[in-house]
């Protein structure tokens, strides 16, 4: 079963060998986390939205993604901290209100990452929390629900070793800790 541990830093920067972008369906990455890793991958975000569309349409053949499905990219300038590949996937837009259909979508996100990843034998990953930020879904819910993928994951994961949930702000950092009873792990 794969180690998951919550870190708090830049996922930009974060060693491990994938890393995930919470995009939106089209892979616009015009805002948040998504601007961040295209800005950092490709110098020019824009050139990094090209990549990334260029690469939905071969391997999903078509403009937009949807719960589950990702994108992957590769991580280009990223590769000096060790990082691969960027993994895109679309979680929900909660706008402050959670569910369990939200709650389905996230997981289904997660998930698509998780075994992406493993299918391209990566042993460490590390996400943001998709969803927490311009989404707007409530943070503590979407660290429980990580918890559980990972767990539940953890059956069918051949390579994956490691994976991190990075937190870039430290109040936020230590909001995910609490949710996990004050530990990391």
């Amino acid at each position: 079963m794969p180690l998951f541990e919550i870190v708090q830093g830049d996922i930009t920067r974060f060693p491990a060998e994938a890393i995930v972008n919470a995009a939106n369906r089209y892979l616009q990455h015009g805002g948040g986390v998504a601007y961040a890793i295209a800005k950092a991958a490709a110098g020019d975000p824009e050139e990094y939205i090209r990549i990334s569309k260029e690469a939905m349409r071969e391997q999903i053949g078509r403009d937009w993604i949807d719960h589950g499905e990702v994108v992957v990219t590769p991580a280009l300038r990223l590769e000096r901290y060790g990082i691969r590949w960027v993994i895109h996937t679309v979680g929900p837009y909660c706008g402050g209100r959670w569910d369990e259909d939200k709650r389905e979508k996230l997981r289904k996100a997660i998930l698509g990452a998780l075994r992406k990843a493993d299918e391209l034998g990566v042993r460490s990953i590390a996400f943001p929390a998709i969803s927490a930020g311009i989404y707007g879904c409530p943070l503590e819910e979407v660290v429980r629900t990580f918890r559980e993928v990972v767990e539940e994951f953890g059956e069918e994961a051949r390579n994956l070793e490691k994976v991190y949930l990075v937190i870039y702000s430290k109040r936020d950092y230590e909001r995910a800790v609490g949710v996990m009873g004050g530990s990391r792990t």
